[in-house]
């Protein structure tokens, strides 16, 4: 088991959990412990099957553990959820095809019950920043797969969130436009300063975005090795063609096969 031992937005501590169906136990997690320090964006990495969606749901109060701990800036997962302290953007967008982007972003302020007048300057705010000024009013089929996702990602924002969970945001676009997205999440982060926990499988999104790669392996889910990335911020979209770059990238692929 490896630990990352700082203070923490996110602090996961001896997480286990075993799932149970048609006469069969599957150890998702064992013994996990991680801590993501305020601020900061880790990545987690690992072959599908191997927990690392678990862990992300765990921490977001969407799954129970079957032992363990779990912090989000010092409250239990629930408790953040409730008071806008987290915020989430899944694979699929999932914006409400009737709303328009703006009404799609006010989703959380809504669920929360806050003003959505008091909000309106936030949320204008928001929509410039992910960069779709112009397309307040448009609805979502009327976007690109990319377009949508900023829209996903702005209404994780909206809240203003300590901690922003991310579970393959750009899994379903073409190589060319992820990277494109890529930078500019990296815009987007570095503007809000919020505790960033990306779960990915692509190797140089997690490079390029993280301060460290956390590697699990599966069979049961485990942490095998944590990753710091020493390139300095902003990180321009040329040092995906560095021989440095490749370096970790090539690192991390062999710990992912075991090396």
């Amino acid at each position: 088991m490896v630990a990352v031992t700082v203070t923490a937005g996110i602090q996961l501590e001896g997480i286990t959990k075993t799932f149970s169906g048609r006469g069969k136990t599957v150890e998702a997690l064992r013994e996990v412990s991680l801590a993501c320090p305020t601020g900061s964006f880790t990545a987690i990495i690992g072959p599908s099957g191997c927990g690392k969606s678990t862990v992300m749901r765990i921490a977001l109060g969407l799954e129970n553990p079957d032992s363990g701990t779990v912090q989000i800036a010092g409250q239990a997962p629930l408790l953040a959820a409730r008071a806008g302290i987290t915020g989430v953007a899944f694979q699929d967008a999932a914006l409400l095809p009737w709303r328009s982007v703006r009404r799609n972003v006010e989703v959380p302020l809504e669920v929360l019950g806050r003003s959505l007048t008091t909000e309106a300057p936030t949320v204008q705010k928001l929509i410039e920043l992910v960069g779709l000024k112009g397309y307040e009013n448009s609805l979502p089929g009327e976007l690109s797969g990319g377009m949508r996702q900023r829209v996903a990602i702005a209404r994780a924002l909206v809240t203003r969130p300590q901690v922003l969970f991310m579970d393959e945001p750009f899994g379903a676009l073409d190589q060319i436009l992820r990277r494109q997205m890529n930078v500019e999440l990296q815009r987007i982060w570095s503007e809000t300063g919020s505790t960033a926990f990306l779960v990915t499988h692509g190797i140089d999104e997690a490079v390029f975005l993280a301060d460290r790669v956390v590697v699990m392996h599966a069979t049961p889910g485990r942490i095998v090795d944590v990753i710091e990335v020493p390139f300095e911020r902003p990180r321009l979209p040329t040092l995906f063609s560095t021989p440095e770059f490749h370096h970790i990238c090539d690192h991390i692929a062999g710990v992912l096969h075991g090396g």
